[in-house]
């Protein structure tokens, strides 16, 4: 009866060890039931910050209201008055100029034909020339002074009111192309 007991107290121990061992070699994987993103990295190298101020603005530049905001626009540029001096300013997304600036360059993207100046795009539209948002793949020659030198995931971009660009080699030298946007 005493070796029954030892072997029935032996096989119960052995079995622990054998189903604490089972366990230490089994893998559990659990699946979060929200998706998790991870942001890219995103390394500015940024010039000294500028910002262009005039005292005054030539004559013929012409005052436009858009969005509740007075717009003052001559030679391609965009102005806003602030504490006695003017701005030069990035131009809304919608607003329309009579004329383009001198300049300006051509750009086509598909079967759409753009105009760009100094970071902005514009179509024609019966008499006017509107600005838009960039189209992606456009592919310009140069950008403004105020772009900034961006890293994303180890790629350089270069950034310019909110739109991302990327080096890119074409027929005529070196070209800078649309690939997206950086949300403010």
């Amino acid at each position: 009866m005493k070796a029954l007991k030892s072997v029935f107290v032996i096989s119960i121990l052995g079995f622990f060890f054998v189903s604490e061992n089972l366990n230490a070699q089994r893998v559990v994987v659990r699946t979060p039931r929200t998706t998790v993103r991870t942001a890219p990295r995103v390394v500015y190298t940024r010039p000294a910050p500028s910002v262009r101020v005039v005292r005054t603005l030539p004559s013929r530049a012409v005052v436009m209201n858009y969005g509740g905001l007075r717009y003052h626009y001559f030679g391609g540029l965009f102005y806003r008055y602030l504490n006695g001096s003017y701005i030069v300013v990035n131009p809304p997304v919608g607003i329309a100029v009579e004329s383009l600036p001198e300049g300006y360059k051509q750009v086509v993207v598909g079967t759409d034909i753009y105009f760009y100046h100094s970071g902005n795009f514009y179509i024609q539209e019966d008499r006017q020339y509107k600005i838009v948002e960039p189209p992606l793949n456009a592919i310009v020659y140069y950008l403004p002074n105020e772009a900034e030198k961006v890293k994303i995931d180890g790629e350089t971009y270069y950034q310019y009111n909110e739109t991302l660009y990327q080096k890119v080699k074409t027929v005529g030298g070196k070209g800078y192309k649309v690939v997206g946007g950086i949300e403010a």
